[in-house]
C-alpha cells in the first residue's frame, strides 16, 4: 500500500486525481486549507461510493485531510499533520491557482515559494526512509526539459515578458526539477495542455482556460479568430490526465521523465475550426476572419483591450501549427496502462454547453447530486435510499432547468433520480434538427433508453406535453408517466415570431420577467415566485444558445402540428396521471387527454415550482 501526499486536492486536477486514487487501494494524504474545504472532498467521495462507483466510504480514514497552505512556510502544518505527511513514499504537487491575472507576489508565494517548500519536504522524506516518486504538474508551455534545465539563464531571461503567473509556474518547474537532482530522487513532470471536462459527460469546473474563449464567443468577439487556420489551442480531457497522474503513483520503479499530455495535432481543430464548434453550440455566426496572436495581444494590453475584458494572458496557450511536442514518453505510459488519451470529439458540444451554464450562473453546484449525461442530455443524478424503485426521471418546460426541479425531486429522498436538461436548456447542447420539437422528443427518449429498468417519468409543461410523445412511443421503458401542467394545446400566437421572442427574451430584467410570469398566470401572485427562480431565469437568458432554444420552443409551441400528432390512446389515458392548476389562464387542458387520473387543483401553472411539497403529495397520491 502506497501512502501518497497530494496538494491541491480541491482544484480541477487535484480533485480529480483524487478521485482516481479513491478507486486503489493507496493512504492518501490531501492538503487542504479548512476543514470546510475537506468537507467538500468528503461528500464529494461519498457521493461517489453511495452512486455504485469503485472505492470504499472515506470513514474508513484511508484518505484523509492534512489542514495548510501552499503559501506559507512548511505549508502551515501543525506538528502531527507534518508527521503524517513525512511518511509519505510519492508526492504528487498539483497545487496553485488557474488564475492568469494573478500578481507578481501572489504568483511567486504560490509557485515558487511553495517548490521551495515541497522541496523542503521531500528533502526530510528522502533523508529519512527514501521518497519513492515526487509527481510535479505543470503546464504544456514550460520550455525547461531534462536536457536544458542545466544551463536556465537564457530560458529565465526570455521569460521577462511573460505573465506572472505564467513565468513563476515556469520557475517553479525548473527549482523542482534541480531539487530532485540535488536531493536524487525520481521525478516525473506532467505537462498537461488545456484541460477540458470529462470525456464521459463533459462538465468542466475549471472556466478558465477554454471557457475564456467560450465567453467571448458568446459575447460575438470571436468574428476574427486568434491565429486562424495557422494556430491551434491543444486540449486534453480532465479524466484523462487524473488516469494517467494515477498511474504514475502506481509505478513502482519510476524514472524521472517529462510527459507531454496534449491531444495531437492531426487529430486537433485550428482555431478557426474550433470557434466555428463553439460558435454552432452556443448559437452565434461563426467566425469570417483572423487577426495575428502578437497584434491581437497588443489590442487586449491597450485600454481599449481592457474594456472587452479578455485577457491577453489567455494567448499564451494558443500554438503555432509548426511547434512540435515530444509525446513518446507519455503515449508509452498510456499504452502500458491501457489509457485513452484522445479528445472525444462527440463529447465537445457538452464541454461548450457546460461552460456556457457555468459562466453564467454564479452558483452551479447542486449539493447532493451527481452531474452526468445520459443519451445527449446533462442531467443531475442521486441514488436513493430504496433502490428497489424505479428511478424518477424529471423534465422541466420553458424557462426553466433542470436545476428549477431540485426542490420537487428532494422531496423523493427514497427514491434514485434524475433530472435531464433539455436539448439547448441548463447544460445540454442543442440537438440541431429542423423540426425544435421532434429534436427535442426524440433526445429525451435517447435518454430514457440509456436507463437499464422503466423509468416513472414526470414532466412539466413543455416537459409534460415531451414526456406524452416519449410515452407514446417507448411505452416499454416507462414504469408511471406523472404530467404536470401539460403543455398539450397551443400558447398564445404573440410567440409565433422566434425573431421576435429573442429580442423580447435579451431585454428582460426582474422587474418585468416577474411581470410576465404573473401575467401569463404561471404564478398566483408576487410572493408565490421563489426568488431563486428569477435568479436562474435571468442568468439563463444571458446566453445566446438559451435565449435562442428558448424562443424556437416558444414559436413551435404556437403551431398546431405540435400537438395534433399526439393522440392519446387507451392506454396513455389509462396510465398517465395529470395534475392540472385551475388557475392557469394562458393554457387548458384539451377534453381528449382528461381521464379518470385527472387532478385539478387550486395553482398556477408554475405550482411544481412554487410549491414542491405540495405537488410531491398529490404524486405520491397518485401512485408515485
Amino acid at each position: 500500500m502506497t501512502h501518497i501526499f497530494i496538494t491541491g486536492g480541491t482544484g480541477f486536477i487535484g480533485s480529480q486525481t483524487l478521485e482516481q486514487l479513491f478507486r486503489e487501494d493507496h493512504t492518501v494524504s490531501v492538503l487542504v486549507r479548512s476543514k470546510a474545504r475537506w468537507e467538500q472532498i468528503r461528500k464529494q467521495l461519498d457521493r461517489l461510493s453511495s452512486n455504485g462507483r469503485e472505492g470504499s466510504n472515506v470513514g474508513n480514514e484511508r484518505i484523509s485531510p492534512v489542514i495548510g497552505d501552499l503559501s506559507l512556510p512548511c505549508l502551515g502544518l501543525s506538528a502531527s499533520d507534518l508527521a503524517l505527511v513525512l511518511k509519505a513514499d510519492v508526492i504528487i504537487h498539483a497545487g496553485g491557482p488557474m488564475d492568469i491575472r494573478i500578481g507578481e507576489s501572489e504568483a511567486r508565494a504560490v509557485f515558487l515559494q511553495a517548490a521551495e517548500e515541497m522541496l523542503n519536504l521531500a528533502s526530510q522524506i528522502q533523508t529519512s526512509k527514501g521518497l519513492q516518486h515526487f509527481i510535479h504538474i505543470v503546464g504544456f508551455k514550460s520550455p525547461f526539459t531534462a536536457d536544458n534545465f542545466h544551463n536556465p539563464a537564457p530560458i529565465i531571461a526570455s521569460l521577462e515578458q511573460d505573465s506572472p503567473y505564467e513565468r513563476m509556474k515556469i520557475l517553479a518547474d525548473l527549482r523542482i526539477r534541480q531539487g530532485a537532482q540535488q536531493l536524487n530522487f525520481p521525478l516525473s513532470v506532467v505537462h498537461p495542455s488545456v484541460l477540458i471536462g470529462s470525456s464521459e459527460h463533459g462538465d468542466t469546473q475549471q472556466t478558465g482556460g477554454l471557457g475564456i474563449l467560450v465567453r467571448a464567443t458568446a459575447r460575438r468577439l470571436m468574428s476574427i479568430t486568434p491565429g486562424g487556420n495557422s494556430h491551434w489551442l491543444p486540449l486534453f480531457h480532465i479524466n484523462h490526465a487524473a488516469e494517467f497522474i494515477s498511474a504514475l503513483a502506481k509505478e513502482s520503479n519510476p524514472v524521472s521523465q517529462t510527459y507531454y499530455l496534449l491531444n495531437e495535432k492531426k487529430h486537433s481543430p485550428s482555431m478557426t475550426e474550433l470557434v466555428s464548434v463553439i460558435a454552432k453550440e452556443l448559437r452565434v455566426s461563426k467566425p469570417w476572419g483572423a487577426i495575428s496572436p502578437k497584434l491581437l495581444s497588443k489590442v487586449l494590453g491597450s485600454p481599449l483591450g481592457r474594456k472587452i475584458g479578455i485577457p491577453k494572458e489567455s494567448l499564451d496557450f494558443i500554438v503555432d501549427v509548426n511547434q512540435a511536442y515530444p509525446l513518446t514518453a507519455a503515449q508509452d505510459m498510456q499504452r502500458k496502462y491501457g489509457l485513452e488519451h484522445a479528445v472525444n470529439a462527440s463529447i465537445m458540444p457538452h464541454t461548450i454547453s457546460d461552460l456556457d451554464f457555468r459562466l453564467v450562473h454564479s452558483h452551479p453546484q447542486a449539493e447532493g447530486y451527481l452531474r452526468g449525461k445520459r443519451g445527449p442530455l446533462a442531467t443531475l443524478e442521486r441514488v436513493g435510499s430504496d433502490k428497489g424503485k424505479a428511478p424518477i426521471l424529471f423534465v422541466h418546460g420553458t424557462l426553466s432547468g433542470a436545476d428549477c426541479l431540485l426542490p420537487l425531486a428532494e422531496q423523493f429522498p427514497e427514491s434514485s433520480v434524475c433530472l435531464v436538461d433539455l436539448p439547448g436548456f441548463g447544460r445540454s447542447p442543442y440537438h440541431h434538427r429542423p423540426d425544435v420539437i421532434e429534436g427535442h422528443i426524440e433526445s429525451l427518449v435517447q435518454a430514457i433508453r440509456s436507463f437499464e429498468t422503466p423509468v416513472t417519468l414526470v414532466g412539466h409543461s413543455l416537459g409534460g406535453l415531451l414526456a406524452a410523445h416519449a410515452y407514446a412511443r417507448v411505452p416499454e421503458q416507462i414504469h408511471r408517466l406523472h404530467l404536470l401542467q401539460p403543455a398539450l394545446c397551443s400558447v398564445l400566437r404573440r410567440y409565433r415570431s422566434a425573431r421576435i421572442n429573442e429580442a423580447a427574451l435579451r431585454m428582460l430584467r426582474a422587474a418585468s420577467l416577474r411581470k410576465q410570469l404573473l401575467a401569463q398566470s404561471c404564478f398566483t401572485d408576487i410572493s408565490d415566485i421563489p426568488p431563486a427562480y428569477v435568479t436562474y431565469v435571468l442568468a439563463e437568458l444571458q446566453s445566446p444558445r438559451v435565449r435562442k432554444t428558448t424562443a424556437e420552443t416558444l414559436s413551435a409551441l404556437t403551431r398546431a402540428e405540435s400537438f395534433t400528432q399526439l393522440q392519446p390512446d387507451a392506454q396513455l389515458l389509462q396510465e398517465a396521471s395529470i395534475l392540472w392548476g385551475t388557475q392557469d389562464r394562458a393554457l387548458h387542458l384539451p377534453e381528449r387527454f382528461r381521464s379518470a387520473r385527472t387532478v385539478e387543483i387550486a395553482a398556477a401553472h408554475h405550482f411544481p415550482i412554487s410549491h414542491p411539497s405540495l405537488t410531491a403529495q398529490l404524486l405520491r397520491q397518485q401512485g408515485l
